[in-house]
């Protein structure tokens, strides 16, 4: 069991960073894609930012969960089975 919590980890702090470079990715580009379209509401700016703060963080957390939620759901349903007598 400790080998798969170990394996658990390693897998979630790897899916995190992937996420986190995608994000880091993203904001280092994100100034050319705001000058290809200079027509957006500048008004709502500082605004967007939040909300993509916001739902960048939720996404890296929630790819760094996911390994210990799979293995999680996989240890419950192996061990809900009934043995056979």
């Amino acid at each position: 069991m400790g080998t798969e919590k170990v394996a658990a980890f390693y897998e979630s702090w790897n899916a995190m960073l992937a996420e986190m470079l995608q994000a880091n990715l993203k904001l280092a580009l994100s100034p050319v894609f705001w000058w290809w379209s200079p027509w957006t509401d500048t008004r709502r700016l500082p605004f967007l930012g939040l909300a993509r703060s916001r739902r960048t963080a939720l996404a890296i957390l929630s790819s760094g969960i996911a390994p210990v939620h799979r293995r999680a759901l996989a240890n419950a349903k192996r061990l809900g089975r009934k043995r056979a007598p």
